[in-house]
């Protein structure tokens, strides 16, 4: 069992505690207690105006919606994948069938520069048109699709630009990605 404590001293309540004693000189000592701000000074006549409150905050404008679905009735449904991706197949086909014969000049050009230059050039001699008329086969698709029903133009401007895009996809697949394979695989041009 521990002793029991014994004040040193009774301090009246209200009377002020007696100051810490001082710290010991170095670096570890906390700073000295900054000095205590003089009183204001006693004013002479009335008291100022009090300070003008800030006006009311504006009442917000909370507007809420409320959706509710009874039972029995089903929300519409969304469309499939490949409805949302607005493919036109029997266009694209066709398109296709019509840039099969258009291709074969620019295939023969494809496996000259391959054979008489390089594989990168016959590339770089592929990629340079596709990427443009990727480009403008885009533009003119957009153009079609919000010109007016009754204009033919831009309907058949974006035509004959996918079939040029055809025309070029099928020959580039047709004289370079074979070879390619080869000559990565093997290190021999065939």
């Amino acid at each position: 069992m521990s002793s029991p404590i014994h004040p040193t001293r009774v301090i009246p309540a209200g009377a002020p505690l007696p100051p810490p004693p001082p710290a010991p000189p170095g670096w570890w000592a906390p700073p000295p207690a900054p000095p205590a701000p003089p009183a204001p000074p006693a004013r002479l006549g009335p008291p100022p105006p009090p300070a003008p409150q800030p006006p009311a905050p504006a009442p917000l404008d909370i507007h809420v919606t409320v959706d509710v679905v009874l039972p029995g009735t089903e929300p519409e449904p969304t469309p499939s994948w490949w409805q949302r991706l607005n493919i036109r197949w029997i266009y694209n086909a066709g398109c296709l069938v019509v840039a099969l014969p258009l291709s074969q000049p620019w295939r023969t050009a494809l496996i000259h520069v391959r054979d008489e230059q390089s594989l990168i050039g016959a590339w770089t001699l592929a990629a340079v048109p596709l990427v443009v008329v990727g480009m403008l086969d885009n533009a003119r698709r957009v153009e079609a699709e919000h010109s007016r029903p009754d204009l033919w133009a831009p309907r058949i401007r974006a035509a004959l630009m996918r079939i040029a895009l055809w025309a070029l996809v099928i020959a580039t697949a047709t004289a370079l990605p074979v070879e390619t394979v080869v000559y990565l695989l093997t290190g021999v041009r065939p």
